[in-house]
Parts: structure tokens; sequence; C-alpha cells
């Protein structure tokens, strides 16, 4: 089992390592020269304030930060500007909001994401809560407008003055702006119809799903141990038993990094036999101890891909798994007794590979000891192969 944790460890690992790319980019440096070079390409949740550069393949990695960098971008068309700008914050945490109803804006440097080009453009910055910026080409970005706060009977107050702003600069006859959101697909939509004479541009949908459902098929192998205040339930060790599973798995990619990370949920079904013989010196000589149950299991856990291309991809899983099994039945010698539910827990570890719609992936599983009405120690080590084919 340690090599089985060690593969699953060392794999993971190399995922981690294998996700660092370089991507074809430009950048512009500080005196106003473009280069054509390779950047790094983290797909950040956090707009960057160091960036990892080479300019070539075969040349060493160096950083460049805000005072050396005017502007890079990728042939994705994802494209940073730095400006040194006002910026007012704001807070989504309800527990940190106060109760200043003013922007308060300090001066900062900043990478600004560029979302929308054109006769306007608009740019986003993220720093724990997004901020959303507007400038004609060659002008000072300035941000659209807004903040929450308490009022003094400690109601919560939201000053839109972002929708204001954008009535104003954008005023494309038809559109309500009193229903505008802040949020980046809104105000980039609203940006782009602008940009584009105001005819409205769909959205382009570059970007994958952030939801995923996969029908899952997997084949285990199952070993079972435990003890019983009774002696012919002593030391009782099960070979291992082939045991297939059914469910569906549930999967949400987080939007930064490419979506490399995603949250899982994955409930399963499976039917569980498996019996042990002891054999004696006296009468009856053997005793057959046959265990039935029915059982759920429910990994929730996190997710991480390295990419090789749209199609292909290896990832690492790992999961916290509660384990159900529902009443099931105790043979001793063709005496069948009633096992009351029980659950366990464990931790869940896999390595798999996916192509286009298909996953496949081993996964490790030991469950913690967990007790019922007539064992006591139950330890069960699972081992199984995975498959999965993406519906959604």
């Amino acid at each position: 089992m340690k090599k089985i944790y060690f593969f699953c460890l060392l794999a993971a690992t190399q995922l981690a390592i294998a996700q660092i790319k370089f991507e074809n980019a430009y950048l512009i440096d500080q005196t106003g020269n473009k280069k054509d070079v390779l950047i790094r390409n983290g797909d950040w949740l956090e707009n960057p304030v160091i960036i990892q550069v080479k300019d070539s393949e075969a040349s060493k990695e160096y950083s460049l930060g805000l005072n050396e960098v005017q502007e890079f971008g990728f042939q994705d068309d994802t494209v940073f500007r730095r400006f040194t700008v006002d910026i007012s914050n704001y807070e989504k945490d309800l527990g940190k909001i106060d109760q200043n109803p003013d922007f308060s804006p300090e001066k900062q440097t900043v990478f600004l994401k560029q979302l929308s080009e054109g006769k306007l453009n608009l740019y986003s910055y993220y720093k724990g809560t997004p901020k959303y910026f507007y400038a004609a080409p060659g002008e000072q970005p300035k941000q659209l407008l807004y903040r929450r706060y308490y009022n003094d009977k400690n109601d919560l107050q939201t000053v839109n003055t972002y929708r204001e702003q954008l009535a104003s600069l954008l005023n494309c006859s038809g559109t309500n702006y009193n229903t505008a959101q802040y949020s980046t697909t809104s105000l980039k939509q609203l940006f782009d119809t602008y940009n584009n004479d105001c005819n409205k541009v769909e959205s382009s949908g570059t970007r994958k799903s952030r939801f995923a459902v996969n029908v899952v098929a997997e084949a285990h192998m199952l070993k079972t141990s435990f003890n019983g205040p009774i002696y012919y339930l002593d030391n009782i060790s099960m070979e291992s038993q082939l045991v297939p599973k059914f469910g569906i798995e549930l999967e949400y990619f987080l939007p930064f990094n490419k979506q490399s990370f995603s949250i899982i949920a994955a409930p399963k079904y499976y039917q569980y036999k498996n019996e042990f013989v002891r054999v004696y010196d006296v009468a009856p000589h053997t005793q057959t101890i046959q265990l039935t149950t029915s059982t759920l299991e429910i990994p929730l856990g996190f997710r991480y891909y390295n990419y090789f291309n749209n199609s292909n991809s290896m990832f690492a899983t790992l999961a916290y798994q509660i384990k159900t099994d529902f009443e099931g039945s105790l043979g001793v010698n063709s005496q069948e007794r009633e096992l009351q539910s029980g659950s366990a827990t464990s931790f869940l570890l896999g390595v798999g590979y996916r192509h286009k719609r298909l996953m496949g992936e081993l996964v490790y599983a030991p469950f913690r000891s967990s007790s019922t009405t007539y064992f006591t120690d139950i330890k069960t080590s699972d081992v199984g192969l995975s498959l999965k084919y993406n519906i959604f």
C-alpha cells in the first residue's frame, strides 16, 4: 500500500511540474520595443505582478515585473497593459463590509487585463474582488464604480454608479443599463456591442464549460478484515473480491489557471459479497462466514489537470470519501443475521488520463476502522479502475 501512496504522490508532483508551460507571446518593454518571446501563461485568477519569460525554447527563464514591461499578450488575444490608475476597492464578504459609503480611491501601478477593444476599451483588475476600467485608445483608464456599505441602521446599501457611467459612455438605444451586473460577462457583452456599432455581439464561447457531468463505471478489488466479540468472528480477513461500481460524477472547473483545477462529487453504488472459510480440527471442521452489503460512496474533493492539447490531458484526484453501508446480512454456516447500517471514511487518491470525453483513472482508498453490531475494527482497502464518460 505504501508503494501505491508513493506512486500517486509522485504522479501528482509530475503533473504539477508539467503544467508549467511557456506559450508564444509578445511583450513591450520599458523603452517601447516590442519583441516575440515565450511567457508562462498561468491564466491568473489575480492580475500578475511578475511574469516568467524565455527568449526561446532553449534559453533560460527570467522574470520581468511592472517596472520593466508596458504590455504583454498571447496568441489567444489575452492582453495585459500597465497603467497607473486610481483604484477603489470594495468587499464581497458581509463580515468585512464597513460603513464608509465613499469610494476612497488609491493610486496604484498594475497590469490591467483587456476584455474588450475598440472605440472604448474595457479592462479588469482582480485583487480580492474584480474591478473594471474603461478608456478610449491612448487614454488613461478610469474605474467603473461600485461599492457596498452598511448605513446607520446596519442595512446593506449598494452604490451602482457604474450603471450611470455605462449609460453615459455607451448609450446604445434599446439597452437598459440599470440591469447591468458588475461582472465580466455582463460588462464585456455591453462593451463588445458598443464597439460593434451597437449591434449585439454573441459570446465567442472560447472558454470551456465550467460544469461537467460524467457517468461512471468502475471495477474494484476490495479486501475486508474485521474482529467480533464472538469467538468465531475473531480475526477475519477475507480475500480480495472484484466488485463493480456505478454512479455519476459532477465536476465544477475553477475559473483560473486555464481551468486546471476542479471540484468533484461522485456518488456511486455497489453491492459487496464475500466469504471467509475457517478450518477446525474438530467437527464440523469448517466454518463459512458470508458477508453481504449494499453501499453508497460519495467522494468529495479536488482534481488537477495537465492539458497536453484540447483533446488529451492527465489528471490527479484527491478526495475525502464517505461510505455508507445499508442494512446487510451476515451468514455463519447458513445461519443468517441482519446487519445494521454503518459508515466509514477514507481519503481517495487517483491518477488518470483523459481523451476527449473518455476518462480512465486508477484509484486507491484505504477506509478507516469502524464498527457495527457484530463487528469491530472493520478495515477495507480498495484499489480500482474507473472509467468515465462525459455526457455534458
